[in-house]
Formats: C-alpha cells, sequence, structure tokens
C-alpha cells in the first residue's frame, strides 16, 4: 500500500501527471496494472490522486525503460 500523502502536499488527479509527465493516461493506468506506480491516496469517491513522487518515479521508468529495461525487470528495480 503506498504511503499517506504529506500533509499540505498539492495532489493531482491522474490527467494533470499525465499532463506534467507526458504521458497518456492509458500509459499510466497500465502501470498501475504492472505495479509500478501507485496513487498517494483515493478520494471519497476513488478518483486516485498522485502526488510529486509519482512523477519522480515514472522519470525513473523512462530511464530504464531508455537503458532497454523491461517493465517487469524495472519493477524489479524500483522494488528495492
Amino acid at each position: 500500500m503506498s504511503s499517506p500523502a504529506v500533509q499540505g502536499e498539492r495532489l493531482m488527479k491522474v490527467g494533470e501527471l499525465a499532463d506534467r509527465s507526458g504521458k497518456t493516461v492509458r500509459a499510466l493506468r497500465f502501470y498501475e496494472e504492472m505495479d509500478l506506480l501507485h496513487p498517494a491516496q483515493r478520494t471519497r469517491g476513488g478518483f486516485r490522486m498522485y502526488d510529486e513522487q509519482a512523477l519522480l518515479r515514472i522519470y525513473w521508468i523512462d530511464r530504464l525503460q531508455e537503458l532497454g529495461f523491461s517493465l517487469r525487470d524495472t519493477r524489479t528495480f524500483l522494488e528495492n
């Protein structure tokens, strides 16, 4: 389970995260399915909310893919 967001930290919905990361919403959902990305929290309505750490994680996913790592390898790398 993901850690709670730091109080006062600005959270983003998936669409804003997609815009800021240069990824599509579909790609981000796929990252979630692959257990690469996790929302910081969910709203009462069930919306996924992401913090700035999600942008950093997406950056590392991109870098590792550029180096030739598969998403499965990337997940293993990011777990440690």
